[in-house]
């Protein structure tokens, strides 16, 4: 009985491997396993980009041609024409603010050379209707920065289920678990900042400002800066927490994959005759997994750049105006009236900060999981 269940298990193993064994081979290539993802609401991100940042076909010219396979020149293009494109959207905005700035100026001027109340009650009058336009125009990018914070969760959100299966189909089945779990935290932490934190944080500090250049002599400038200090107090200790929990992650976890992927093929290389078989096939399967997950992870990081640029140029398109307007305004109004368009643009900067640093949180981390996975055992 022993002879005869020796010889079924043999016959068994040697049918499996005859003509099995080319039909997982084919399975492990790259197309095919490709076919197999759903790229469907990873592309419904991407759908106001242009036609070539299509996400899945950036990721199946990644795999078949190699890095030739990206038109960096198209995405530097898109870049700069957004750029440009945020410059001329905000230039009459803030022609008008400068226009009616300096008439209010003008006026304030022209009011101030008379003496006690009537002075004093003109400068107020032009200095309420500067930050009346401050305000409006200040909300608007708020609500940019709020839309655009949202729009990045959103692509993760999309890109982390999708990526953690990659990462289990190539052979980082720890890591896959690892990645979900500080991917989906540090969005949940990233909204809460953004509701309880930044935004309100933002708009106390632009507020603190514009209220204490209504004085003579500053009053709320040290709690002003008191707000700004804490907000980017914050945002360095996130980054530094989220690199850091990288780091050791990248460390501890892609090491426990590859005993366990080791002990696997060792066991599959033990089987006389046809290990060296089975453990080729299985090097060809993870080596393709491999070369799908570094793509899918290469094109995450471009189109997370691409998208996280858009709010963040505007903020920066509009702090250059601010800027501007205030130097301009400078020479022909009160120092005050500068320095309340100089506290907008300092706002703006802030949230410039904010972004930056939640882009920078997402690209983190998804690089460090990337690197840290990138082995063939």
């Amino acid at each position: 009985m022993k002879k005869i269940a020796k010889i079924l298990f043999w016959s068994v193993l040697f049918v499996w491997m005859i003509f099995l064994q080319p039909q997982n081979v084919m399975a492990a290539e790259a197309d095919e396993i490709i076919k197999e993802l759903d790229f469907t609401d990873i592309n419904a991100q991407t759908q106001d980009l242009p036609e070539k940042m299509d996400f899945e076909k950036m990721v199946n010219k990644l795999v078949t041609e190699g890095t030739g396979g990206l038109d960096a020149g198209m995405i530097c293009e898109y870049i700069a024409d957004l750029f440009f494109y945020e410059i001329t959207a905000a230039k009459p905005m803030f022609l008008q603010m400068f226009a009616i700035g300096l008439l209010f100026a003008l006026y304030g001027k022209v009011m101030m050379t008379r003496q006690g109340y009537v002075s004093q009650m003109s400068f107020f009058i032009v200095y309420l209707g500067v930050v009346l336009l401050l305000l409006q125009s200040f909300a608007l990018i708020s609500e940019v920065v709020d839309q655009g914070i949202d729009r990045l969760v959103a692509f993760m959100t999309a890109f982390v289920p999708l990526y953690a299966a990659t990462l289990f189909c190539s052979g980082n089945a720890a890591s896959a678990g690892s990645f979900y779990q500080l991917a989906f935290g540090l969005m949940y932490l990233l909204e809460l900042g953004m509701k309880f934190i930044f935004l309100p944080g933002v708009h106390v500090f632009v507020l603190l400002l514009l209220m204490d250049n209504l004085f003579e002599e500053t009053k709320l400038g040290k709690m002003a800066q008191l707000f700004e200090d804490g907000i980017r107090l914050v945002l360095k200790g996130g980054l530094t927490a989220v690199m850091g929990i990288g780091v050791v992650q990248s460390l501890i976890v892609p090491a426990r994959d590859r005993l366990s992927t080791n002990s696997i093929f060792n066991s599959i290389s033990a089987v006389p005759g046809v290990g060296n078989t089975f453990g080729s096939a299985a090097e060809i399967l993870l080596g393709s997994g491999i070369l799908i997950k570094n793509s899918i992870g290469a094109v995450a990081l471009i189109l997370l750049f691409v998208i996280g640029m858009t709010p963040l140029l505007k903020s920066f398109c509009f702090s250059v105006m601010y800027r501007l307007t205030a130097a301009f305004l400078a020479p022909v109004a009160d120092s005050r009236i500068a320095q309340c368009v100089q506290a907008a643009a300092r706002g703006c900067a802030l949230f410039c900060t904010i972004q930056l640093d939640a882009l920078l949180l997402f690209f983190i981390t998804t690089s460090i999981i990337s690197v840290s996975t990138s082995f063939i055992y």
